[in-house]
């Protein structure tokens, strides 16, 4: 059918960005949904989480933020590339959690990932080529498009797992996401040592974003690129205590550059020395308030606190994916990360998709091709909600969907 929506993908012909099509478009469709109807309408589009904070973060920024108004306890500026303790610990979660060795200053702290899947870009020349998932997060695709390099995607359709292979073609640089933002699927040792042996033969560099590694519970699944034999030599690393910790206000995440990181004319350790000068001169990181609470997540009882939260959003996503399923639809993700990655009825397109879920269940998504064209068909259901709307919107689905369609 042809599709009835005029609205464009992502980055189209009015130079709209991803989070502009969220809030002054799709909300607008359930506005103009709203208004003309009583039913519910349940809101998983976004990434926003809704658990609050860890007890322990919480009291670690609220002691030292009064420490900040007496003169014995007062401090400046942390350091640049963010503060040694906090490194110094996620050093250590690396190697107890992943067995993977980090040096202290070959981590920096972030305001997030976001700003990072771009900003990274800037360490290459601008003739580098670049290849991305498609489905794949919008940031890095938009941060391409924003300096006008050259990039190829890596279809990532049902047909293989939506895992892509590595190119065939040279490219320079690798932008990688998994667990898989939007499509929740995880990729195994073996798929990723394909990525880095590709990387190493053509000293191509892979950005990995590694937001959601702590989502991670099945066997066979790294956590971290790290975990795989080379990637030290060819991998950069982000991530985030935004969606594990409900950090996303707090904007604390890091980044990692391995000191034996190298491609075509640079020497070791010269890419690592790149991004420290490029901190020092563009970004300061997150307020220390922020930092202190991070550092606290790092405690014993502090990651156990993360570990309920994220068990908590993991079951919001069982819950979503149960109910659909119910329903007949075809559902992927929902294990090892907190998306639902749902395939549209095949009579319809994803637009007429869109409007028919929430018109008959009050669901709203995002639809797949804001997230690149491989995505079209699909539609991505998060389940950062609170766990009251999930089981409400659950409850009040439908028996069955109606016979007709439309």
């Amino acid at each position: 059918m042809a599709n009835k929506n005029p609205l464009l993908s992502q980055m189209s012909s009015d130079n709209s960005s991803f989070v502009d099509f969220i809030e002054n478009k799709l909300m607008k469709i359930i506005k103009a949904y709203q208004e003309k109807h009583s039913r519910p309408v349940y809101t998983m589009s976004f990434g926003y989480t809704s658990h609050p904070l860890p007890a322990t973060a919480v009291k670690a920024m609220s002691d030292y933020s009064l420490g900040l108004g007496e003169a014995e306890t007062y401090t400046s500026y942390e350091p640049v590339t963010g503060n040694n303790e906090l490194k110094q610990a996620l050093t250590n979660r690396y190697q107890q959690k992943f067995t993977v060795a980090l040096d202290v200053d070959e981590i920096f702290i972030t305001d997030g990932a976001q700003l990072i899947c771009s900003a990274i870009q800037e360490l290459f020349s601008q003739d580098s080529v670049i290849a991305l998932q498609d489905p794949g997060y919008p940031a890095f695709i938009e941060g391409i498009k924003l300096t006008g390099r050259r990039y190829l995607s890596l279809p990532c359709y049902e047909e293989n797992g939506f895992i892509p292979k590595p190119p065939k073609e040279k490219v320079d640089i690798l932008c990688l996401c998994f667990p898989n933002n939007p499509t929740g699927q995880s990729a195994t040792f073996e798929q990723l040592q394909a990525f880095v042996d590709y990387a190493l033969e053509n000293q191509a560099v892979i950005i990995f974003d590694a937001t959601y590694q702590s989502f991670i519970s099945t066997e066979n699944i790294p956590r971290s690129i790290y975990e795989i034999e080379g990637a030290k030599k060819c991998a950069i690393e982000i991530s985030s205590f935004s969606k594990e910790a409900s950090f996303t206000g707090l904007r604390v995440g890091w980044c990692i550059i391995p000191k034996t990181l190298m491609i075509k004319d640079s020497k070791e350790n010269e890419l690592h020395k790149m991004w420290s000068m490029q901190h020092q001169i563009k970004y300061w990181g997150p307020s220390n308030i922020a930092q202190r609470g991070a550092l606290a997540l790092l405690s014993e009882e502090g990651q156990q606190e993360s570990q309920a939260i994220v068990d908590y959003y993991l079951q919001n996503a069982k819950l979503l994916r149960q109910g659909l399923k119910s329903l007949g639809l075809r559902c992927f993700g929902a294990v090892d990360n907190p998306y639902l990655w749902v395939k549209v009825i095949a009579e319809m397109d994803e637009w007429e998709f869109f409007e028919y879920l929430m018109h008959h269940t009050g669901l709203v998504g995002t639809p797949g091709s804001m997230f690149g064209l491989a995505g079209t068909g699909y539609l991505r259901l998060s389940a950062f909600g609170s766990r009251e709307e999930i089981v409400r919107a659950m409850n009040n689905l439908p028996a069955s969907f109606p016979d007709e369609i439309g």
